[in-house]
């Protein structure tokens, strides 16, 4: 990312590079573009000036800060299947590749079978992050990922962060800020 700037809501220029492996927090008030800059890391947004490349065949995807929109009468692992059988499709990995469900440790059996529809704001939010999971990435982008989780989840959620090849965290939490806070960070400042 090179000189990026958003119009009215990313004050820049930001400059930011990340290799493999590398992490960072990003941490602001609200309104200071955290969630702005992941767009534009994602691909999702295009910035009003300065550019950002991605390494060919680089799997970056994005966990937005409000649950995705699915349909309320699948359950979990026909959202998975789908999810899976879409990225299958568009060539971004092969059916072997995908993280299983199940193997994620995200929801339990029990909940895997419950519709969409059903679940809690918790189920929710673990969904969403196993659909994320599910296609392997090379960049994990959290926006606020502690929102909607149960402190023992945030325990765990940010273990398994810790635990992650390379990951940015968009956050103002104070518990997250704090369990990660020897991580490189870049603090964005609202625009003036």
């Amino acid at each position: 990312m090179h000189g990026v700037t958003v119009a009215g809501r990313l004050a820049g220029p930001v400059d930011l590079i990340l290799d493999g492996g590398d992490r960072l927090l990003v941490t602001g008030g609200n309104g200071a573009g955290k969630s702005t800059l992941l767009a534009v890391l994602s691909g999702a947004l295009r910035p009003t000036e300065g550019y950002v490349r991605t390494a060919e065949g680089a799997r970056v995807v994005r966990v937005c800060q409000e649950t995705a929109a699915l349909d309320p009468a699948l359950t979990a692992r026909e959202v998975h299947a789908r999810h899976v059988g879409r990225l299958v499709a568009r060539g971004v990995l092969r059916d072997s590749e995908a993280a299983p469900l199940g193997g994620l440790g995200l929801l339990s059996s029990e909940a895997m079978r419950v519709p969409v529809g059903r679940m809690s704001q918790g189920q929710r939010r673990r969904l969403d992050l196993a659909l994320a999971l599910a296609g392997r990435p090379g960049l994990l982008l959290l926006d606020e990922p502690t929102n909607h989780l149960s402190s023992l989840l945030v325990d765990e959620l940010t273990e398994a962060i810790r635990g992650t090849t390379a990951a940015v965290v968009a956050t103002h939490d104070r518990q997250l800020l704090r369990d990660l806070a020897d991580w490189p960070r870049l603090e964005l400042r609202q625009a003036r």
